[in-house]
């Protein structure tokens, strides 16, 4: 071995796979305990096994603990590496000695004293621990006692794989090419957050470096302070240990509105913290980089949380478009259609036809409008009309009416449909009696003052939506045909309702009999005029 970083990476997984074989001991161990828990073995079987499981987990993490120590990379820092290797292999076949027997005694002692049934569940995971107490054993036994001069005698020993020299051969030419925080595609501001002056300033400057803009906080107070000036932040780099607010208190106290504004925040760790760090990701933090700081990897895991969060935020813009556009097109319907058969419409309920037993129909028509219509141009007529009829459209949303539509300068409305009310006569009457005191109040058009005919009829009609475009909701039925007739029939400034609305509406307005008159259409009808009397 003569590359130093191809040695580095190899006594690196060296070290990992002598890892791997702990992290069966320990894993498996609390797996069994799990097992005999959910087992339910009698409480004396499970306070014996259970003990000693314990154990066992305790010598699988110490020995962890110890190739950490023997196999660091400070270690093999200076001087040659196969003599490095060697040496340390043999001070952490000391160490661990006693705990790999100490696992292979009590592994023994459980099989011994197991029952056939609690055996039964626990022997295939126990024979788990069994072989990697084996292997790892063999494998710190090559260390010690074999020559290892070569990548190629890792891989003979089984300290190693072919597959794992492969890998880092082809990692190692990778990392030939000297690596440099590339410019960030996401020029962001950035929170730092850290007690030490020092960190933040190196912080700051490497940050504008790559394009970020850094804003500094040297304590949680400070933080939280700026944060809630409202300060527009993209990411946050908390120290997790600080005097007075931790980084934990932070992102415990913030996490929701971060999430709410899809701030990613990154925690800054020392090696002692591990136990933190994963509270800290429970509680919802994005990632965490370790001290001392090297900025290549940091500035790599900021690039990847803002990428996520531009694609967060890209997500959420698309969300609320669509959701104004859905409020819009709501909106739409709701000024087309009455409330109850949009809600049905929106419902996939496309076929709507209702029969409705009493409603009112009122129509009104500008008398004379025809021939107003050819003094005035096209725009003044346009804007009388949406003068006058949407001052009819607020009426008619105070009073509970409905519109049915306008056809020239005719509007019609009516008051117990789609919604049934039992004032439906009463409140058509009223209506007619706003648009007549509006149209009043209107000064001289052309020279001409303006005015309305309005007739009012209750009955039954047919209500429903036709066409699948330009649908509208409609009104079918002798009943629209009266009160249609009731208007054409009518007199300027005055209020003509059949006989049947007189008859709901006498209790409370003035009815003034017209006696019999030839309706087109219905014959001899008797009408009347609806005043507010006194």
């Amino acid at each position: 071995m003569s590359d130093k970083p191809l040695e580095e990476m190899l006594i690196g997984k060296v070290r990992h796979n002598l890892k791997t074989h702990l992290n069966i001991i320990c894993g498996f161990s609390e797996l069994i305990i799990e097992d005999l828990e959910d087992s339910g073995q009698i409480s004396r079987e499970m306070d014996q096994f259970a003990s000693a499981l314990a154990q066992i987990n305790g010598f699988g993490s110490s020995i962890t603990s110890s190739i950490e120590k023997f196999f660091d990379k400070e270690s093999f820092s200076v001087g040659k590496i196969k003599d490095l290797l060697k040496e340390q292999s043999v001070r952490l076949s000391e160490d661990i000695e006693a705990k790999l027997v100490g696992i292979e005694t009590l592994t023994k002692r459980v099989r011994v004293d197991a029952s056939p049934s609690l055996l039964a569940i626990i022997n295939e995971d126990l024979s788990r621990i069994e072989n990697a107490r084996k292997l790892l054993k063999e494998n710190v036994n090559s260390l010690v006692h074999q020559d290892i001069e070569s990548a190629s005698d890792l891989v003979r020993e089984g300290l190693i794989s072919e597959s794992d020299l492969e890998g880092l051969n082809t990692y190692n030419l990778f990392l030939r090419d000297d690596l440099e925080p590339s410019e960030t595609k996401y020029p962001s501001r950035i929170l730092v957050v850290d007690d030490n002056p020092s960190n933040l300033e190196f912080l700051k400057r490497k940050l504008s470096a790559v394009g970020h803009q850094a804003f500094l906080a040297e304590s949680g107070e400070e933080a939280e302070a700026l944060l809630e000036s409202g300060r527009d932040i993209d990411l946050i780099l908390l120290d997790i240990l600080m005097p007075g607010v931790s980084g934990y208190e932070i992102l415990s106290r913030n996490i929701d509105s971060f999430k709410t504004r899809n701030i990613p925040v990154l925690m800054v760790s020392s090696l002692g913290e591990q136990e933190t760090v994963f509270r800290c990701l429970e509680k919802g933090a994005e990632d965490f980089v370790t001290k001392p700081i090297n900025f290549v990897i940091l500035s790599s895991r900021i690039n990847s949380a803002l990428e996520r969060k531009h694609l967060l935020d890209r997500e959420e813009k698309h969300r609320k478009a669509m959701q104004d556009e859905k409020e819009r097109y709501e909106k739409l319907l709701l000024n087309i259609l009455p409330q109850p058969i949009a809600m049905r419409m929106k419902a996939e309920e496309y076929l709507i036809a209702d029969d409705v037993d009493e409603c009112s129909i009122i129509f009104a028509d500008i008398v004379g409008f025809t021939s107003l219509a050819e003094k005035m141009g096209a725009a003044q007529v346009v804007e009388l009309l949406n003068q006058v009829f949407s001052h009819f459209d607020d009426e008619c949303e105070k009073l509970g009416l409905e519109k049915i539509k306008t056809i020239g300068d005719n509007y019609m409305a009516a008051c117990g449909v789609p919604t049934a009310n039992p004032r439906h006569a009463e409140l058509a009457v009223e209506m007619g009696f706003r648009m007549l005191d509006y149209v009043n109040s209107l000064g001289p058009v052309m020279g001409s003052k303006l005015a309305m005919r309005i007739g009012v009829h209750s009955g039954s009609v047919v209500a429903g939506v036709i066409g699948k475009k330009k649908f509208v909701f409609d009104l079918w039925g002798d009943a629209v045909n009266t009160a249609q007739r009731m208007e054409s029939h009518g007199v300027a400034g005055r209020i003509n309702i059949s006989g049947d609305t007189a008859k709901l509406v006498s209790d409370r307005f003035e009815v003034v009999s017209l006696g019999l008159k030839e309706i087109k259409g219905k014959g001899l009808m008797e009408t009347f005029f609806a005043d507010r009397g006194c």
